[in-house]
This record gives structure tokens, C-alpha cells and sequence, in this order.
């Protein structure tokens, strides 16, 4: 995540470094909608029909927002190794990922009135949402500032769901719905922690030779790869193909419809229900960079890589970028990407070093209306 910055020098004391994450994506839903849900407000006709016409064959929409706290302690020798210090890591994170075919916005939002005489076709849909906290202990590197951390994880919350084929018709005389649906929805239990695993990160910076008097830096990262186990995790599967006759008017005054009872109507859906233990992998970040060299003398730096979760509705994304340097303590940066949840994206990052003090701002998405993101990185010597 930006700013990314690589420094080779040795530190004598503590290092305490905060971060944070809030981002949010999508290839076809507008940033108005979403902010509507999230800030509260009104989702006008005009904001839907903006959004109706982007939709394309398969949609992508993602959360991620996470926080970290990292403790680095530079006197301590690791391994009896003086190259070698400690640290201690706490985060919490929620990862949430959406993708949907081209007629579940407009089913969602104008309802089956959009679709008279005709089919919404739902299969392929499918979302995964997780939240969990990491408590991790390693070492790192105090030269090359490489590091490993096994965690512990915690699950808060787990949701999963998926259409393996789904479709909706509305007759032409709007008097009947045929709905088929083959999915299944997956929960875990209410309990503080639901589940529980192991996870490590990797950090691993290494450096090439430019010319005689250069290097260049480049960093791979993992973070959060590892496996969860999750009892009591509720699945249900739904096979079903049915038909709802328009009602008349004494149904609806005699409550005689399929509102009203829910729990039963949601049971004429559901084929089977089971409880059982289940172990899941993490979605584990993987990012190649090449990274800022703090130490150097240039004004101009460039910078590049790629991104990937360990989900399959997050898109492999590359980005690319420039950073200027105009200050000893002061440095700017514009970068683009494409890919992940999006398409392509423009971001800046702004950063202050000080000698025992830093800070660093950015967005990775600033004029694109699908989207918002912020980055919070504090980092000080004590």
C-alpha cells in the first residue's frame, strides 16, 4: 500500500508504526449509490439509471478496510543474531467481495417490472465476506528491513453465497413469476469468535544493482496467509423451481400470501439445511513492488507491481507510478492502476519524514465514480 518507501538505516531503539486501510471498488455501481448506503441519503431515479447502464456482463464490487499496529524493537538481537530484531503485530480487518450478473442491480433496484415478458438472468452471482483479528510475533531484518510474523487469527464473521443457476421470469401479463434458483448461503456461528486459525506474513525486500553507485529495491509481500477452522458453520442449499399467481384483492386483505408467514416461505426455498465444522483460507494479499529508495538523491523516482487477493472475484491488478522528491523531508506521488474491483484508477500520496517521525496520506482512487479509498501510515522512532 502506498507511500512505499525502502530504508537501509540502522535504527538503535523502538519503532512503532500505524496503519490504515478504507477502500471501496466497483467496475458498474456508482460511488453515490454506495455512499447513500453507507452516509444514509436518497438514491434517486437518475443515480439508478447512471448505474443501470454500466452494468456489464459479470460486475465486481469490494470492501476493503483494515488497521494495523506493528511494534519493532531494534535493540533486541533475534536468534542471538545482531541483524536480527523483534516484533509484535495486532490487526483487524474485514475483506467483503461481490459479483454479479448483469441483472441483479436492475431485479434489486427497479424490481420485476423491469423484466415484463422477459428473464433475469442471476446465475454466476456469488459474494464472500470476512471479518477477523491477528495477534502475530517475528522477527525482522534491521538492515534490509525484511520480516516474518506467524499470527494467531481470530474470526468475527464469516458469510458466503453463490448461484450456481438462478433466473426470474416475469409474464407478460404481469400476473405470474417463475423463479428457479440452484445456490447455497453459508454462515458462521454468532459467538464473539467463530473461528479460529493460523496465519503468516511474509515480507521480503531485495535489492539489484542499477550501476555502479545504484540499487534498486524491490519488496514481495503476503500478508494473512494461512487457514481458519469454523465450527458450527450453517449451510443451506436451495434447488427449487417455483410459481407465484398474481393475488387478488381478498388475499391480500386476508393475509393469504406468501408474506405471510416468512419462516415457512423461506423453507419452500430451501432444499437442505446442515451444520458442520469447515476450514477456509484466508484471503491473503499478494503484492510485488518496486519500491522508493528513501536514501536517494534523485528528485524523480518511479515505481511499479501488482496486487492480488486469494479470491476469485478480486482481479489480478497492475499499477504504476511516479514519485517526486523535492524536499529532504517532504515527498509527493501520482499513481495509476487497473484491475482488483475496478477497472482504472488514479491515486496520490503525499508523505513527511522526519528524522524520528513520519507520516503518509493517500488515496488510490480519486476521481472515480465507482469508488473511494484512503491510506493512513504513522510511523515513529521513541
Amino acid at each position: 500500500m502506498l507511500p512505499i518507501q525502502q530504508d537501509t538505516t540502522l535504527f538503535k531503539n523502538h519503532e512503532l508504526i500505524i496503519s490504515g486501510v478504507a477502500d471501496y471498488q466497483s467496475t458498474s455501481i456508482g460511488k453515490d449509490i454506495t455512499k447513500s448506503f453507507i452516509y444514509g441519503g436518497f438514491i434517486t431515479d437518475e443515480m439508478k439509471g447512471q448505474t443501470s447502464s454500466k452494468q456489464q456482463i459479470i460486475n465486481r464490487f469490494g470492501f476493503d478496510i483494515n488497521s494495523e499496529l506493528q511494534y519493532k524493537n531494534h535493540r533486541f538481537n533475534m536468534f542471538k543474531d545482531s541483524t536480527k530484531g523483534f516484533l509484535l503485530k495486532y490487526g483487524i480487518y474485514n475483506y467483503s467481495a461481490v459479483e454479479h450478473s448483469e441483472d441483479v442491480f436492475d431485479l434489486l433496484f427497479y424490481g420485476n417490472s423491469a423484466f415484463i415478458g422477459d428473464t433475469a438472468v442471476l446465475m454466476g452471482s456469488r459474494f464472500d465476506s470476512y471479518t477477523f483479528q491477528k495477534f502475530g510475533i517475528g522477527w525482522f531484518d534491521k538492515h534490509s528491513k525484511s520480516s516474518f510474523t506467524l499470527n494467531a487469527i481470530g474470526v468475527h464473521n464469516m458469510l458466503s453465497g453463490r448461484l450456481d443457476e438462478g433466473s426470474l421470469y416475469q409474464s407478460s401479463s404481469i400476473d405470474s413469476i417463475d423463479l428457479s434458483l440452484i445456490a447455497q448461503y453459508k454462515q458462521s456461528n454468532s459467538n464473539t469468535f467463530s473461528g479460529f486459525g493460523l496465519a503468516m506474513d511474509i515480507d521480503y525486500r531485495f535489492a539489484m544493482p542499477k550501476n555502479k553507485d545504484e540499487k534498486i529495491y524491490f519488496q514481495l509481500l503476503m500478508r494473512n496467509l494461512g487457514v481458519i477452522c469454523m465450527p458450527k458453520v450453517r449451510s443451506y442449499s436451495i434447488n427449487s423451481k417455483l410459481h407465484f399467481d398474481a393475488y387478488s384483492i381478498d388475499n391480500l386483505l386476508n393475509a393469504s400470501t406468501i408474506l405471510n408467514d416468512t419462516e415457512s416461505t423461506f423453507d419452500s426455498f430451501t432444499d437442505s439445511s446442515s451444520v458442520n465444522t469447515e476450514w477456509r483460507f484466508l484471503p491473503a494479499l499478494f503484492q510485488f513492488t518496486k519500491l522508493v529508495d528513501r536514501s536517494s538523491a534523485r528528485k524523480i523516482q518511479g515505481f511499479y507491481g501488482a496486487r492480488a487477493y486469494l479470491s476469485s472475484s478480486f482481479m489480478p491488478m497492475f499499477f504504476s507510478g511516479i514519485d517526486y522528491h523535492p524536499s529532504k523531508w517532504y515527498r509527493v506521488g501520482l499513481q495509476a492502476s487497473f484491475g482488483g474491483f475496478s477497472n482504472l484508477r488514479w491515486g496520490m500520496y503525499s508523505a513527511i519524514d522526519l528524522d524520528r517521525f513520519s507520516f503518509g496520506l493517500a488515496s488510490e482512487n480519486l476521481f472515480s465514480k465507482t469508488g473511494e479509498s484512503i491510506i493512513l501510515r504513522i510511523s515513529c522512532l521513541f
